[in-house]
């Protein structure tokens, strides 16, 4: 006589098992052997060497060949590199762990209430309609300057959506879905993440200890690599990846740069009005 078999439920969905996994959801057919010590630090190793593995080889794709890992999601390419968000956000958590204190996306107080590209737009006015009679201003620029370096690493993902809205409207000919622009940008942004995390590290934190140059000088410098670095990547990434003609994918990079440094402004005088007003 034959012993009745006795059906597998899926614990995640609730669908019959077929095999070892769930044809509905993937879920694995649980056994004792899961249970494990030995099984748990196989799983636990395997997780992280395969993460590791994905991390640097979509570093390395994202650096070496601009435009290319929005391509190999495009036409279904995705088992070898991270996802676009989660490979974002891992990069937005290096960039503030290794730059820390002030970066490209920050500035000190002063700056707010020196410079006219700030003051242009009211910022002194409204510091000194709150703080002008300020018994301790040194406090209200500490607690400025702190607040300012914490907040700016929330609110980061903002610029992805203008920046895919401005490769819509430049490459909207190329009828290519609007996740795909999103996907394009959030590539660049994580590959500008990266450019300006070892700009950090290799010209901004040695000019502290080595270079030691004036604050003017440092900035004609930073701005001489910065800007021909992020047009570059931007122009081969474009080539690569919209397919467009040497002149409209060239137009395009200088557009690109362009609304970048715009949406910076608007990001950092964002921040002194959140901040100001909140203090």
């Amino acid at each position: 006589m034959k012993s009745e078999i006795v059906p597998v439920i899926c614990p995640s969905c609730g669908t019959n098992f077929i095999g070892n996994y769930c044809f509905k959801c993937g879920e694995k057919k649980r056994d004792a052997h899961v249970l494990s010590i030995k099984h748990f630090l196989e799983e636990s190793i395997e997780g992280f060497t395969h993460f590791d593995n994905k991390f640097f080889r979509s570093i390395k794709v994202l650096i070496s060949k601009p435009g290319a890992l929005t391509n190999h999601f495009e036409v279904g390419r995705r088992v070898p590199f991270m996802k676009p968000v989660q490979f974002f956000v891992i990069c937005n958590l290096l960039f503030f762990l290794f730059s820390g204190g002030f970066n490209v996306f920050t500035v000190p107080l002063d700056n707010y209430l020196r410079y006219p590209n700030y003051t242009s737009f009211g910022t002194l006015r409204a510091y000194t309609e709150k703080f002008g009679s300020a018994s301790n201003p040194d406090a209200v620029k500490m607690l400025f300057n702190e607040k300012v370096v914490q907040q700016s690493k929330i609110f980061i993902f903002i610029f992805i959506p203008f920046i895919a809205l401005a490769c819509y409207l430049l490459f909207f000919i190329k009828k290519r879905y609007f996740t795909l622009h999103l996907m394009f940008a959030t590539h660049f942004f994580t590959f500008l993440l990266v450019f300006f995390m070892f700009f950090k590290i290799f010209f901004e934190i040695p000019n502290q200890y080595i270079y030691h140059f004036s604050p003017d000088t440092f900035e004609d410098i930073a701005l001489l690599i910065i800007v021909p670095a992020i047009f570059l990547y931007l122009i081969l990434a474009i080539r690569r990846y919209y397919k467009i003609n040497w002149f409209f994918f060239v137009m395009s990079g200088i557009f690109l740069v362009y609304i970048f440094s715009q949406l910076l402004q608007f990001y950092r005088l964002g921040l002194f009005y959140k901040i100001i007003y909140s203090l």
